[in-house]
């Protein structure tokens, strides 16, 4: 009985430190690269994709998902210029969660996200990035994160604009 209710007590404390995104859209279904992010959404369903996996069959991935998510730890080896391609020719939007130096070291030759100027800090939280080549375009959008009680509101928006695009 006792381990039933420490049990019980584990699942409650995860679901209370996992704040619930008010997110009511489209049903997204998003790749993520990295640790996957702390949220909770019954219309986001997410799920854990290796940057090898997303390298050889970025086609594959890109009719799965609604978009591909990096998060922090993936960041120096996600900013490889092996990436840029992938990252270019992606039909879905490519999510930089939590990058102060938004999505530059990640589409830039020669420059990885440890050497990447401190300059390209915008006071930007997370970046989305799409790039369109028949437009020959790249196009960027900039979630900003002025207190940590503000997340939920952050993947909010986040997911909207995934949704829109």
């Amino acid at each position: 009985m006792k381990r039933i209710i420490m049990v019980l007590s584990l699942v409650l404390l995860a679901a209370c430190s996992n704040g619930e995104v008010k997110y009511d859209g489209t049903p997204l279904k998003i790749a993520v690269i990295g640790e996957i992010p702390p949220f909770q959404n019954k219309n986001i369903r997410v799920e854990s994709v290796t940057l090898d996996n997303f390298i050889e069959d970025s086609t594959q991935v890109s009719a799965k998902f609604d978009a591909v998510m990096l998060t922090e730890d993936a960041f120096e080896a996600a900013s490889d210029d092996k990436f840029i391609d992938v990252y270019n020719n992606s039909e879905i939007p490519i999510v930089f969660l939590n990058s102060s130096k938004r999505h530059y070291p990640f589409v830039t030759e020669g420059i990885t996200y440890e050497t990447a100027h401190d300059s390209l800090t915008n006071g930007s939280h997370t970046t989305v990035y799409l790039h369109d080549d028949s437009a020959n375009k790249d196009d960027a959008w900039f979630f900003y994160l002025d207190d940590k009680k503000d997340t939920n509101d952050l993947y909010t928006n986040l997911f909207r604009k995934i949704d829109e695009l």
